[in-house]
């Protein structure tokens, strides 16, 4: 790096001209990278959803010698990451739903999708209608002797604002007969610190999933695996919510993402050159260029593009 800027500085390059002359040659195919990263669908065999649904029927548990069942098990209802991504072990699982709420992207993420100065989205329950509204999702059988380690699991995965309660499930394949099972969830009430509400509809919300980023990966990725499961569990179920969010989200990463990353990176090219001393420069763009390669480097850079300007 340091002596791309000697030789540019050699060249009589126009200072205005520098921060795009950097961009070009160390920072353009980090946009490639994450475009395609981000608006590439993967082979529809490769994804979590279609898995799931191929070995659904067939691998009920995830254990190879799983406990035997007795009337002490609990049931978990997952209806957000616990479909897909059941870090516990349990020796049953069923597709689903529990009737009378609606899934909601309403709670703010600070320790998975996000952090606390850039919170992602995530799902919580609301109360709809008993008769109509219904929310899918998977139910695990936890076996009585791993019961209280799963439980104890799940409290602090789900500790930033949610609180377990108990409702009635239904089995997908059967929801006009058989009797319905007891399950444990997770639902973040409006009274916790983390709930945001319906604050700024769709098209925010959206554009809050489209840049953020936390420790258990990118936003969006949530978002995108909870459709895909939703669409290969449980064809034809609607869920206008969700499939808003996705078609938003889809929209913002196509239309206005290669010209967000950018317009942030020239800008923070620019804010470094402001530096004097060419060895504190190249040292400050290698950083740069090492946060941004990163995971979350993409969505910080659009968090900081999407911030409003401020005036002088």
């Amino acid at each position: 790096m340091l002596g791309f800027l000697q030789a540019l500085q050699g060249s009589g390059t126009a200072t205005e001209q520098l921060p795009g002359d950097i961009y070009t040659e160390f920072f353009a195919d980090i946009l490639l990278a994450a475009r395609e990263n981000g608006c590439k669908p993967e082979a529809p065999e490769k994804t979590q959803g279609f898995n799931m649904l191929r070995t659904f029927d067939t691998e009920n548990s995830n254990q190879l010698e799983p406990p035997a069942p007795t009337d002490e098990d609990v049931w978990i209802f997952g209806y957000g990451s616990l479909v897909w991504k059941a870090d516990f072990p349990y020796i049953d699982r069923r597709r689903g739903f529990v009737g009378g709420f609606k899934r909601r992207f309403y709670q703010h993420s600070i320790d998975h999708r996000g952090i606390p100065e850039r919170p992602g989205r995530v799902v919580t329950l609301l109360p709809g209608e008993p008769d109509q509204d219904r929310v899918y999702g998977v139910a695990y059988r936890i076996a009585a002797s791993q019961k209280g380690a799963v439980l104890d699991h799940l409290d602090y995965r789900e500790k930033n604002g949610y609180e377990r309660c108990s409702l009635e499930f239904h089995e997908y394949t059967s929801a006009t007969a058989g009797e319905p099972i007891q399950v444990i969830m997770y639902v973040a009430t409006q009274a916790n610190d983390s709930y945001a509400g319906d604050v700024w509809q769709v098209p925010c919300i959206a554009k809050q999933i489209f840049s953020s980023a936390g420790p258990s990966g990118p936003n969006r990725e949530y978002l995108f695996n909870l459709a895909t499961a939703m669409e290969q569990l449980f064809p034809g179920a609607l869920d206008e919510h969700l499939e808003e969010l996705v078609a938003c989200v889809r929209r913002y990463i196509a239309e206005d993402e290669p010209q967000l990353l950018q317009q942030a990176l020239l800008h923070e090219i620019a804010a470094i050159l402001k530096d004097e001393q060419l060895a504190g420069q190249a040292q400050r763009l290698e950083e740069l260029l090492e946060r941004c390669q990163q995971p979350g480097g993409r969505e910080w850079l659009l968090h900081k593009a999407l911030q409003p300007k401020r005036e002088a």
